[in-house]
C-alpha cells in the first residue's frame, strides 16, 4: 500500500512538471517548487519559481522600435567621450527601419529635443542633427534630459511597438532634481507606462546606485562602460537584445492557498499584500528566461496529500502576434515520510536559483562594507560566498545547474578582482553592475 502511494505521489510530481511546461505560442510559461514533494509535518522554507522565456524567432520579422537616446553633453564628456556618444547614436540610427520611431535628446544646462519622435525615413537628416547638436558642454540636467526622452516615447506610444530609453551619461546630475529618489520616480513612472530605460554610465565620474536605479525600476538593462572606446559594442549587445522583444506588460500574479505563507520575493521586486503577491515586468526578448522568485512557507500535511499551493495568473502583450494573452496555472505540494521520495523530487534548477539571490543578498552587506572603507573585510565576505557557491555546486548533478551557480561565481570572482585591483570609484562600479545583473532573475539562453 505505502509503495502504491509512493508510486503515485511520483507520478503526479512528473506529471504536474510537464503539465506546467506547455508553450504558449512563442513564449514559454513553467511554474514549479523546488521541493513538490515534502516530509509530513515538516513545512520547511520552500521556493516557487515563475519563469517566462521567449523563444528563437525570426530576426526579420522583428517588432518595430520606438525608442530614444537620451545624451549627456556636459562638460565633463568632451573629448573622446562624446565623440564616441555621436558614434553610437548614428550606429544605432543606421540599425533601424521606416518602421522603426525615433528620438534624440541631448541635456546639458537643460534638455533640447534634437530629433522628435518620428519613423526614421531620413537617415542623413537624423545623423547631420547628432553631429551638429551633440557637442559638450555646460551642466548636468539629467532628470530633464530623461523627462523630455519619456515624453518623446509617450508621444508614440502604442502596444504594438517595443517602448525603450537609452541614457548616456559619464557625470553626476547637478542642474534640477539629482537625488536617487527622484530620478527612480521618474523610472517607476516610465515603467507604468511600459517604458524600459537602459542606463549607460561611462568612465568613473557618474553616479553609479542613481543609474542602476533607474534601470532596476524601469526593469531596464543597466552597463557601465569603463572605456568610451567600447560604447559601440555595448550598443550593438543592447540593440541585440531590444530587437528580439517577444512580449511586454507582464504582469504576474500569485494567490497562495490558505496556510500558506510568502517569506519574501528573491531578486525582482514586486508587492506582497497579505497572500497574494505581485510582479510586474516590463520586456521579454527573445532566447530569455526571466523569472520571479518566492519564498514561501507551505502549509502543513499528511503522508499522501497532494494540496494546491498557489494559483498563477499571467497576462502579458504577446508582440509577436500582437495580442494580449492570458494563463493560469495552479502549483501543487505533496507529502510523504519517505526521505529519499523528497530528496529526488527536488528541482534543481530552482534550488541554484535561490541560492544564487541568496549568495547576492550577502554580497550587499560586502558592498556597504565596501562602502564604509572596509575595503580588506568586503573582499573576504565575497571569497566566502563564491566559496559557498562552489560547495553548492559540488552537490548539483544538473549540468544546467552547474553553470549558472558556476556564473555566479564567476561574477563574484570580477567582484573580488576590483575590490583588489581597481581604484575605488571604478570598483565600485564593476560591482553595481555585476550585482545589478544578478538580482535581474534573468538566464540567457
Amino acid at each position: 500500500m505505502k509503495f502504491i502511494k509512493i508510486f503515485a505521489m511520483l507520478s503526479f510530481s512528473v506529471c504536474s512538471l510537464f503539465s506546467h511546461a506547455q508553450p504558449i505560442k512563442q513564449i514559454q510559461v513553467r511554474s514549479e517548487l523546488s521541493s513538490p514533494i515534502i516530509l509530513e509535518g515538516n513545512p520547511e522554507a520552500n521556493y516557487l519559481k515563475i519563469s517566462l522565456t521567449g523563444q528563437k524567432v525570426d530576426t526579420n520579422k522583428r517588432v518595430p522600435l520606438n525608442l530614444a537616446i537620451v545624451i549627456d553633453r556636459s562638460g565633463s564628456m568632451g573629448g573622446d567621450c562624446i565623440e564616441k556618444a555621436r558614434e553610437a547614436a548614428i550606429f544605432a540610427v543606421n540599425l533601424l527601419n521606416e518602421e522603426d520611431t525615433l528620438s534624440i535628446v541631448a541635456y546639458d544646462n537643460e534638455a533640447e529635443v534634437i530629433v522628435p519622435a518620428s519613423k526614421v525615413k531620413d537617415k542623413q537628416k537624423i545623423i547631420q542633427l547628432i553631429n551638429k547638436k551633440v557637442i559638450a558642454g555646460g551642466g548636468t540636467a539629467l532628470f530633464a534630459g530623461l523627462s523630455k526622452g519619456i515624453k518623446q516615447v509617450e508621444n508614440q506610444l502604442t502596444k504594438d511597438k517595443v517602448n525603450r530609453i537609452i541614457l548616456l551619461s559619464d557625470g553626476q546630475a547637478n542642474v534640477g532634481p539629482s537625488s536617487v529618489n527622484e530620478l527612480s520616480e521618474l523610472a517607476i513612472i516610465a515603467a507604468k507606462k511600459n517604458i524600459a530605460i537602459t542606463t549607460m554610465g561611462i568612465g568613473s565620474g557618474y553616479n553609479e546606485l542613481l543609474m542602476s536605479s533607474i534601470a532596476s525600476y524601469s526593469d531596464g538593462n543597466h552597463v557601465f562602460v569603463n572605456n568610451s572606446s567600447e560604447l559601440e559594442n555595448v550598443f550593438v549587445h543592447e540593440f541585440t537584445d531590444v530587437m528580439s522583444t517577444v512580449a511586454q506588460d507582464v504582469v504576474i500574479t500569485i494567490q497562495l492557498k490558505e496556510g500558506v505563507k510568502p517569506v519574501r520575493l528573491l531578486g525582482r521586486d514586486g508587492v506582497i499584500k497579505g497572500n497574494q503577491v505581485t510582479v510586474k515586468m516590463n520586456q521579454l526578448f527573445s532566447n530569455q528566461e526571466k523569472y520571479v522568485l518566492l519564498e514561501v512557507l507551505p502549509e502543513e500535511g499528511k503522508v499522501g496529500q497532494s494540496k494546491t499551493l498557489a494559483e498563477i495568473d499571467l497576462k502579458y502583450d504577446n508582440l509577436l502576434v500582437n495580442k494580449a494573452e492570458h494563463e493560469t496555472q495552479l502549483v501543487s505540494i505533496a507529502y510523504t515520510d519517505n526521505k529519499k521520495l523528497v530528496q529526488n523530487s527536488i528541482i534543481q534548477d530552482v534550488l541554484a536559483e535561490s541560492e544564487i539571490q541568496k549568495v547576492t543578498l550577502a554580497n550587499e552587506e560586502a558592498l556597504s562594507l565596501y562602502d564604509k572603507g572596509m575595503h580588506a573585510e568586503a573582499e573576504q565576505m565575497l571569497m566566502q560566498n563564491s566559496s559557498r557557491l562552489a560547495s553548492f555546486s559540488n552537490m548539483m548533478i544538473s549540468p544546467s545547474s552547474k553553470a549558472r551557480i558556476n556564473s555566479q561565481i564567476e561574477k563574484n570572482n570580477i567582484m573580488v578582482d576590483a575590490v583588489k585591483n581597481q581604484d575605488s570609484n571604478v570598483s565600485r562600479k564593476i560591482m553595481t553592475e555585476q550585482q545589478f545583473q544578478s538580482k535581474s532573475n534573468v538566464i540567457k539562453k
